[in-house]
């Protein structure tokens, strides 16, 4: 026993069922002599009452070594305390040699004291430990707390130090001694035996404090009171601040902080209670209220940064309010009030709002009012709260007239009083009397001596004393103003107007008559007028209801007796029926029909006004309609006519007709069932009910084969299939029907001759239909013959020839073939692994139409032979940690650390297999494979791994089968070295820059927070720090940041801590940049397209060199000569095509405005040779274009359309991010330049009128008011001069293959650049040429285009100058191949001949072709320039295509 020592392993385990936290720790101590283990446990209970004094408890456990022969003891140890709650804890002690020792250590314990403002990372204690054993080598660990005061949560770490092997303790968080003052720390020391041993020390750490507290008051506002006139020394308040700080640090004094206002002079401050007292005493009529600043100030020089060495401070302020007392009296702003008040006012009216002013506030200000005089009767009261006077009884001006009311204010102490004069006024109440209520009257209608006197009314005024000439009439009611009128003096009415009885028999009105001149009271009556009447309207036949036939409309049966009554005429007479004989009718026929024998058809009764038939004479299939006219005529002879329409109707007296009296048909033998076979028509002289035919099969049918559905609206007969018919039986062949068409009273017949005709009705049969071939190797050769099928059809001609063949579906690899005989033969491979039997399927298909098909099946088995290799039975995931002790098995999966091969083929040609590990790579010397010659192998680790060499290792492993000749086949396991968290992260920094659509941001992930760390598979923690973000959002275990909707433009630093379960929390930095993109912006916008580069390239960066996305910007700000910040690259996406790798790139610049679009593609062309070797890009495209790949060739031209979606897509790479607007683009065929619609304003998303110019819609879509000056059609400048060294720079044309430019100028310089369209840098080898210049030289115009083939060159003969400064017009006229060059429209062209038959138009007109076949469209791949020395242009902004 005296060789023997132990080691003990001590597990907690916590009682789940008393929830109760323990702090334990435990002490092994060896008495060798004896044989005896001795273990000290001690134990923490956070609970401190009853149990013990201080919640710790002290153990020891005992055990003989002498009586166990094991090499392993396990105790479970229970601890209860006096309140009946216990824990457990499971000792382990392991039995080990004596002669591995633990380590030993160079001090039991350690004391060390730091203050409590140690920065991080801080080193406080250095410890070390020696190992006796051979292995000089140790490994150290800071044991893991229970408890704030044990370092958890973690507040020190331990880092080894390899020079000497020591171990430094450091600080890891900001210590605070307000907090925790004292730390317990136990540091575990381990050698590097095979079963190591361990040893502890205690580290103990004492912090002291620091003046790091700020004094802050409780408060940061207090308020309190003092009584106005209150002595000098009276206290006011008292103010208090607390600081955490102890001893001298933590020691408060109090002071006033003086100010402007003065106010702190008037206060004092006990320096150690904070008591404030007055120093004066307070007029609040004066002054109310008080404003001071109180400090607080600790007694030691501050330890925070930036307080050069003076005392913490803080400040709060007290408002002190003076509040009131009663020592002012209420004073009215009047002695005296005078009012007046009508005595007819009623009970409640207000006559006046008396108030006094009070100059003390609150209950001292409140005032009661009444009056204390002069009321007599209780004609008035006062609102007492108010002050308001008011009627209390009913006034009478007779009665009394003038009142002087005494109004006293009181506010309980004080009183003061006014006097309010009232003034009686008397008042107008009686109105006007009519003599009578109701005047009655009567006048003729139509009287034209205008106006014309009705009647006169009387009233009088029963007021006393009233002047009756002041009464005034007036009317109101019907007619009053307009038809009628009254004297408003004398009260005599008259008619202004001609009445008509008709319109108005009677009248109504109301007449009013009105004192003091029409200002006083009114009194009314009213007027009743009857109009009597004269004959003055004629009779009218009043239309009934209109029809389509007319107003009068009246039916009679055709061939209708004599004296059948038709219909009646009835006509009206607006006069009276009551005068004399005004509306007696009498009707009589003024234009009648006459018949064959002049005789009249209709008669009419003089009196009823009904119209008779005279004869038997009407035939509705001769005349189906009349025409009567009939008059009216009154008593005093005036008349009016009425026209009646009469209907003659139909009766059934005509047969239907056949169209044809015979009718053919032909029909197929497989015509379906209720299919027509012929359409007959038939037609009737009746109409209606009277001509509805009905169709039948009446004879030929015996066997019922067919049957007639009828169309009565169209009168046709549908003669169908109603049981099939076959063409083998010779009586089906042919038909003979007999049809009938009748109506309701007659009928006529019809014959048909239906024909029938054979089909193809019966497919190929096989026989037999499935066929069964010998077995055959799959390794075969092609054009082995299967076996032969044969088939046959009943059918007879074209519908009985058939053809062999096999359906793709049954022979997918198209393996096999059959010829026109029948013979099944291999074309192709067989392989049994893939299909080990066949069922083909052969078809026989007729040549009728539709074809029919017969089917038969060949079986073909076929056999194996030894083709495939062995390969892994599954997909294996070998994993082996880092840092683990070798030799160590490899497991294969999570289940099992056997590799198992398998083998397609059959058994015979398959196991057992032989497995190797190929030496090909030095991966494989890390390993060893172990075959079990079962099939299975087994892969062993030859030593350590460390990720962060080395991810992964490819082992090529060698199977062989057993098959003859045997095969074999390598396959790779890849193992993966597992991460263990062996390097501490460090602090990143990332960049996002986000781009919004017009301001609209959704909510978007912009990207990971970079925090680098050699380890790849450690689980990390993400927080943001500070205050919680309005705009911004961490996911804690991935670290993507997301920015919320609605998060304003701007620049925002955001600080996130980043931590593991090992190392130190480091903290990253992230700058989010958003900027808002406007739609004029985006207008603006330039592009470039970058090939054979992917997203991930562009963002990334090798270390020393910044990436591709910040050399471009940095690169277009160099060009531009702007700051990098002005320069926004908004958008990066793939340019669509999956053959190539293609980048769209899409950026805006400013310098004050945003730089147009063409001024950015030029300086980019210009220089694209410098930018390419910059930034390490290849540029496709200046101007991102879709039309070179589309095949636009059907139509006019091209041009490319450019969208912007508000859907952001985050790019994100290393340290940036760009969250980019998603950008597309589509050619679209065709010429905008004539093409082109004008649609409303509002469904442009900006203004479409330029240089502020006003939209405004119009019937052809929208137009542009302009301002003076600007002419184009868009409000664009059509007029600019040059002055020899300026140039204009225009969008390019838009692509057309036909087009017109036009360009108008005057010049006084013979030499100069008109127009430039066309790529501006140098032409590469590889790249074609494709422009259009227009020139003068020598004073000469003269255009050279290229299309890419060659140069054409057309200039105008030197009589065409055109330095005259005067107005010239060029046109260029092109199809893509053709050119012409015009000057002025050939306007001066002279004449060749005296005749004039021929002009001359040399002179200004030069024509050609460009080079070569090639046809081009008039297209800009960068810009547009206008220059010229001495300038100027004309209608210059968009060329004219038409």
């Amino acid at each position: 026993m005296t060789k023997r020592r132990t080691e003990m392993e001590l597990m907690s385990q916590q009682n789940k069922q008393r929830q109760q936290h323990w702090q334990q720790w435990w002490q092994l101590w060896w008495e060798t002599a004896r044989g005896v283990v001795r273990v000290d446990i001690n134990l923490q209970d956070v609970d401190i009452d009853q149990c013990s004094t201080d919640g710790w408890f002290a153990g020891t456990h005992r055990c003989n070594l002498t009586t166990m022969e094991t090499s392993r003891i396990s105790q479970q140890i229970v601890a209860s305390d006096g309140g009946n709650r216990s824990s457990s804890v499971d000792l382990t002690v392991i039995i080990t040699n004596v002669h591995n020792q633990p380590p030993q250590w160079e001090e039991l314990e350690y004391w060390v004291t730091v203050p409590e403002n140690t920065v991080r990372d801080a080193k406080i204690v250095t410890v070390k430990a020696t190992s006796p054993l051979g292995d000089p080598r140790v490994t150290y660990n800071l044991e893991e707390g229970q408890v704030p005061e044990t370092n958890m949560p973690v507040r020190f770490y331990i880092k080894p130090n390899r020079a000497d092997s020591s171990a430094s303790i450091l600080v890891a968080e900001n210590l605070d001694f307000e907090t925790i003052g004292f730390f317990t720390l136990r540091v575990r020391v381990q050698n590097m035996a095979a079963v190591p041993l361990a040893s502890f020390t205690s580290v103990y750490i004492n912090v002291t404090d620091v003046n790091d507290n700020v004094p802050f008051f409780l408060s940061s506002t207090y308020e309190a009171t003092v009584p106005e006139g209150a002595e000098i020394g009276t206290s006011v308040a008292q103010v208090s601040a607390i600081d955490l700080d102890s001893g001298l640090h933590g020691r408060i004094l109090y002071s006033i902080l003086k100010d402007e206002s003065g106010d702190s002079e008037l206060f004092g401050i006990d320096s150690l209670s904070g008591v404030i007292v007055t120093h004066t005493s307070f007029d609040r009529e004066q002054k109310s209220s008080y404003l001071i600043e109180v400090q607080s100030q600790d007694g030691s020089e501050s330890a925070r940064p930036g307080q050069q060495g003076q005392p913490n401070t803080d400040t709060s302020y007290v408002r002190i309010l003076v509040t009131d007392v009663n020592d002012n009296a209420p004073a009215f702003a009047r002695p005296v009030y005078e009012v007046s008040v009508e005595e007819n006012e009623e009970v409640g009216f207000i006559l006046i709002t008396v108030t006094a002013n009070d100059h003390d506030e609150g209950a001292n200000a409140k005032l009661r009012y009444q009056i204390t005089s002069g009321n007599s009767a209780g004609r008035f009261d006062v609102e007492p709260e108010v002050g308001t006077v008011y009627v209390a009884q009913p006034l009478d001006y007779e009665a009394e007239r003038r009142y002087e009311l005494r109004l006293v204010a009181s506010d309980g102490k004080w009183e003061n009083e006014t006097l309010l004069v009232v003034q009686v006024v008397n008042c107008n109440d009686e109105a006007p009397l009519f003599s009578q209520t109701e005047y009655h009257a009567a006048v003729s209608e139509e009287l034209t001596q205008l106006p014309v006197f009705i009647l006169q009314v009387l009233a009088t005024d029963p007021d006393q004393e009233a002047d009756q000439t002041a009464v005034r009439y007036s009317l109101h009611g019907q007619g009053a103003g307009g038809e009628f009128t009254i004297d408003e003096h004398t009260g005599r009415i008259y008619a202004q107007r001609r009445l008509d009885r008709e319109e108005r028999p009677a009248w109504r009105f109301l007449v009013l008559a009105t004192d003091e001149e029409g200002g006083g009271l009114t009194g009314f009556a009213d007027v009743l007028l009857e109009v009597r009447d004269v004959n003055d309207n004629a009779p009218f036949f009043p239309c009934p209801a209109l029809e389509v036939d007319g107003c009068f409309v009246g039916q009679v049966p055709e061939n209708s007796p004599a004296d059948t009554s038709v219909m009646e005429m009835r006509a009206m007479d607006l006069d009276d029926p009551n005068e004399d004989r005004n509306t007696a009718l009498t009707y009589s026929i003024v234009n009648n029909i006459r018949s064959d024998i002049n005789l009249n058809l209709f008669s009419i009764n003089a009196t009823t006004g009904t119209i008779y038939t005279v004869l038997r004479y009407l035939d509705r299939e001769v005349e189906d309609r009349y025409l009567v006219v009939v008059e009216a005529r009154d008593g005093g002879g005036l008349t009016g006519t009425g026209t009646a329409t009469i209907i003659v109707s139909d009766i059934n007296d005509h047969a239907p007709v056949f169209s044809q009296r015979v009718y053919t048909a032909q029909v197929t033998e497989d015509l379906e069932v209720n299919s027509e076979v012929l359409v007959v028509s038939a037609t009737d002289g009746d109409e209606g009910e009277n001509a509805v035919v009905t169709f039948s099969v009446v004879g030929g049918d015996e066997d019922r084969k067919f049957f007639v559905e009828t169309d009565r609206v169209n009168r046709r007969g549908l003669i169908k299939l109603k049981k099939k018919v076959d063409f083998e039986k010779p009586h089906e062949r042919t038909f003979n029907l007999t049809l009938k068409a009748e109506d309701a009273d007659f009928f006529s017949l019809a014959y048909c001759l239906v024909q029938v005709v054979d089909s193809n009705d019966h497919a190929p049969v096989f026989f037999p239909q499935f066929y069964e071939s010998a077995a055959m190797s799959e390794d075969v050769p092609v054009g082995t013959i299967v076996t032969q099928v044969t088939a046959s059809d009943l059918d007879s001609g074209r519908n009985g020839h058939f053809s062999y063949s096999i359906s793709k579906e049954s022979d997918p690899h198209s393996q096999f073939l059959v010829d026109q005989s029948g013979w099944v033969v291999v074309t192709g491979s067989l392989d049994r692994e893939k299909i080990s039997q066949h069922r083909i399927m052969v078809l026989a298909t007729d040549a009728g139409t539709p074809p029919l098909t017969g089917t038969a099946v060949v079986a073909v088995t076929v056999l194996d032979v030894n083709d495939n290799g062995p390969e892994f039975e599954v997909t294996y995931k070998p994993l082996v940690w880092e840092n683990m002790a070798a030799p160590q098995p490899v497991p294969m999966n999570q289940t099992s650390f056997l590799l198992h091969a398998t083998d397609h083929d059959t058994s015979t040609n398959a196991g057992p297999f032989s497995i190797r590990l190929l030496a090909l790579t030095s991966d494989a010397t890390n390993f060893n494979l172990t075959d079990f010659g079962n099939g299975s192998a087994a892969v062993t680790a030859l030593r350590s791994f460390d990720r962060e060499r080395q991810k992964e290792y490819r082992l090529q492993i060698l199977m062989i089968d057993s098959g003859s000749p045997p095969m074999s086949s390598t396959s790779t396991l890849t193992v993966v070295i597992g991460d263990r968290n062996d390097h501490a992260h460090s602090p990143g920094h990332t960049h996002f820059i986000v781009y919004s659509f017009a301001g609209i941001l959704p909510t978007t992930v912009l990207g990971q927070v970079q925090a680098p760390d050699l380890d790849d598979w450690s689980q990390k923690v993400y927080q943001l720090e500070g205050k919680p973000s309005r705009f911004f959002s961490l996911n804690h275990s991935s670290g993507q940041l997301t920015i919320k909707e609605g998060t304003p433009p701007g620049t925002y630093q955001l600080q996130v801590r980043v931590s593991d379960d090992t190392w130190p929390d480091v903290t990253s930095t992230a700058q989010v940049d958003v900027t808002g993109l406007q739609q004029d912006i985006l207008q603006d916008a330039a592009s470039l397209r970058l090939s054979n580069l992917t997203v991930e390239e562009f963002f990334s960066s090798d270390g020393a060199d910044d990436s591709r996305f910040h050399r471009l910007a940095r690169v277009l700000a160099q060009l531009l000569q702007i700051l990098p910040e002005n320069v926004h690259i908004f958008s990066v996406g793939d340019a669509g095509r999956q053959t190539e790798k293609e980048l769209d790139v899409w950026f805006s610049a400013h310098g004050s405005p945003y730089y147009r679009t063409e001024k950015l593609h030029g300086y980019v062309a210009a220089n694209k040779d410098k930018l390419e070797a910059t930034v390490g890009v290849s540029i496709s495209q200046v101007a991102v274009d879709d039309c070179p790949r589309t095949d636009c060739s059907h139509s006019g031209g091209c041009s490319t359309e450019v969208s912007f979606s508000r859907t952001p897509v985050a790019l994100s790479t290393g340290d940036t991010s760009l969250v980019s607007l998603t950008t597309s683009t589509r050619a679209q065929c065709g010429c905008r330049g004539r093409e082109v619609v004008h649609l409303p304003c509002s469904t442009y998303p900006s203004n479409p009128c330029f240089n502020g110019g006003t939209c405004q819609d119009g019937p052809l879509g929208f137009r542009c008011q302009c301002p003076p000056m600007l002419d184009g059609p868009q409000c664009q400048q059509t007029k600019h001069s040059f002055g020899g060294r300026g140039y204009a720079w225009f969008p390019p044309i838009m692509t057309c293959f036909q087009s017109h430019i036009s360009l108008e100028f005057l010049t006084e310089s013979a030499n100069g650049l008109l127009l430039y369209n066309g790529p501006l840098g140098p032409a590469h080898s590889e790249e074609q040429e494709d422009f259009i210049a227009v020139e003068l030289r020598d004073g000469f115009p003269t255009l050279s285009v290229n299309h890419g083939s060659g140069t054409l060159t057309l200039q105008l003969p030197h009589k065409s100058t055109v330095t005259d400064r005067r107005w010239h017009r060029l046109d260029i006229i092109s199809d893509g191949k053709a050119i012409q060059l015009i000057l002025d429209q050939c306007g001066g062209a002279g004449l060749m001949k005296a005749d004039a038959q021929y002009v001359d138009e040399s002179v200004c007109r030069a024509a050609g072709e460009t080079p070569g076949n090639q046809r081009s469209e008039v297209k800009v791949t960068e810009h547009v320039l206008f220059n010229i020395m001495v300038l100027r242009c004309d209608r210059i902004v968009q060329p004219d295509l038409t």
